[in-house]
């Protein structure tokens, strides 16, 4: 696995909008917030031209410009890091005009939740490069930062390991009226494993599942050679949704398993949904996956209900659950 080069002091952190761009006043102001937070702490910003603007869809550019405005955050030698300005419903798009050879070329720590696990998962287990399933670039503009970004920022900079989870969650998105608005601490934040107190260890990977269910729909993704390579060391299998039903859940678990995408698993994570509609949740997980004797944690910070942890595709990790409360420790040496 090729961890890319950590975030060196005075290094800038390139931004780009692979789906939707940030058009909103307030947005925007939380966007210069977070350059002169992340310039405060040695880090310049760099925001490629479609940060800012927005077809009637959402669209932040064509598709080509999204591939190309990537491209020039990867191949600028003073750029060491790329985080996404924003999810969206397009990422996919970009498919059709990626060069996965340049990408190889520059591996770079690339960073973003919910639709950026198109790229995200695919540059993972096809290319063999960790990425970070993280905050989009808005996270960093609020004021305070909540500990989750500080980390983050560490995670980037090679200074952390370790995280532990946190003690509230924000129970679905919030209005912006400044726009520098923190997390909200709407719960209790609660891991819970249908084991109990456990640990495990393995390769952890994953994304939200609308993406990855779409990716296996599709059949245009091939997860053989990873799981080739890494299943003897185990493999963590995290994810989250934003608006899948309980029949979908259904499908794509089974679907997976069928298709032996969980070979080699050695533990199941999932995030606090956010739009999810069906039976208890967790049951519905727990009886799809009832066939694999692993640990299935659930309530896990990760995904669209903040804060978020930083989950790092492809590298070695282990998690350890006790009391309801979280650590997730990791090896990034490859």
């Amino acid at each position: 696995m090729i961890i890319p080069k950590f975030l060196q002091e005075g290094q800038t952190i390139g931004v780009t909008a692979p789906s939707f761009g940030v058009t909103e006043p307030a947005d925007i102001r939380r966007f210069e917030h977070a350059e002169r937070m992340l310039k405060e702490r040695g880090h310049p910003v760099r925001k490629t031209p479609n940060v800012h603007t927005a077809d009637e869809e959402g669209r932040s550019s064509p598709l080509m410009q999204r591939v190309m405005e990537l491209g020039s955050l990867l191949e600028d030698d003073s750029v060491g890091a790329v985080i996404s300005a924003s999810g969206g419903d397009y990422q996919c798009e970009m498919l059709m005009g990626m060069d996965w050879d340049f990408i190889e070329r520059h591996p770079k720590w690339i960073q973003g939740y919910s639709d950026n696990t198109v790229l995200l998962f695919k540059i993972t287990v096809e290319h063999d490069i960790a990425t970070i399933y993280g905050g989009n670039f808005g996270d960093f503009g609020m004021e305070p930062w909540h500990r989750s970004i500080g980390e983050n920022l560490e995670f980037l900079e090679g200074k952390r390991t370790e995280q532990r989870s946190f003690p509230k969650y924000q129970d679905g998105f919030i209005e912006r009226v400044t726009g520098l608005e923190p997390f909200a601490e709407d719960n209790d934040v609660k891991w819970i494993c249908d084991k109990g107190n456990a640990g495990f260890s393995g390769r952890l990977i994953g994304g939200c599942m609308d993406v990855i269910e779409w990716y296996h729909r599709k059949g245009n993704l091939d997860i053989s050679k990873f799981l080739q390579k890494y299943s003897d060391e185990g493999i963590i299998w995290y994810m989250e949704t934003y608006d899948m039903d309980e029949e979908r859940i259904r499908r794509m678990l089974k679907g997976l398993a069928d298709d032996d995408w969980f070979e080699g698993v050695s533990g199941f994570v999932f995030g606090r949904p956010l739009f999810y509609k069906g039976a208890d949740y967790n049951g519905v997980i727990l009886d799809s996956l009832k066939d694999f004797d692993v640990p299935k944690v659930f309530g896990a910070d990760v995904g669209h209900k903040p804060p978020r942890m930083t989950f790092i595709n492809g590298a070695k990790a282990e998690i350890v659950i006790q009391d309801e409360k979280a650590t997730v420790r990791y090896d990034l040496r490859g």
